[in-house]
């Protein structure tokens, strides 16, 4: 049990640094993302801006982490058809068309992505894909479910930081 109860506090301390130190994109990471209790399934497609159309098939992922900016994607797909649809939308010619599922009504919120950050090694046996994404809402109605959608996670995690549930973790452990 001690054991155990270390490599938490191992891991509460390497996220902590993690943190405080890394400042990847400071301009960006200023903003506070929200970890929903539950994922939200979306799906997402390469977009080509001067065309205006999509360069790939639609592929299934989710996200846990949000902010009125932006989002962060998991999936376990990042290749369609040959094309590598992240590595692609970090580029100044395309980027991602979205379909967010909005639980708080039946219809999709659609958005438009770039890719800010990529990251390939997954770390959990999962084989989840993460990629950081700033996006933009054209549609007035769907910044406002979004903004809604925000704001409902802000207050169910409010209180709820993932340092604050680390510590809460470790002392409630069953004995």
């Amino acid at each position: 049990m001690v054991s155990h109860t270390m490599k938490e506090i191992k891991l509460l301390f390497i996220q902590l640094a993690d943190t405080l130190l890394r400042k990847r994109y400071k301009d960006i990471e200023h903003r506070k993302f929200i970890r929903l209790k539950d994922y939200i399934s979306l799906g997402v497609r390469l977009f080509d801006y001067e065309s205006g159309k999509p360069c790939s098939r639609q592929i299934s992922g989710k996200t846990l982490n949000i902010s009125k900016q932006g989002l962060c994607i998991e999936t376990s797909t990042v290749t369609v058809d040959g094309v590598d649809v992240f590595n692609n939308a970090m580029s100044d010619e395309q980027g991602l068309e979205i379909e967010i599922d909005d639980y708080q009504s039946s219809e999709k919120l659609k958005a438009l992505g770039k890719v800010i950050w990529f990251d390939m090694t997954p770390k959990q046996k999962s084989f989840l894909f993460k990629a950081g994404v700033y996006i933009t809402i054209k549609n007035t109605q769907d910044m406002n479910r979004w903004y809604s959608l925000v704001e409902n996670a802000k207050k169910a995690n409010k209180g709820k930081s993932w340092f604050m549930r680390g510590i809460k973790n470790i002392i409630h452990k069953p004995g």
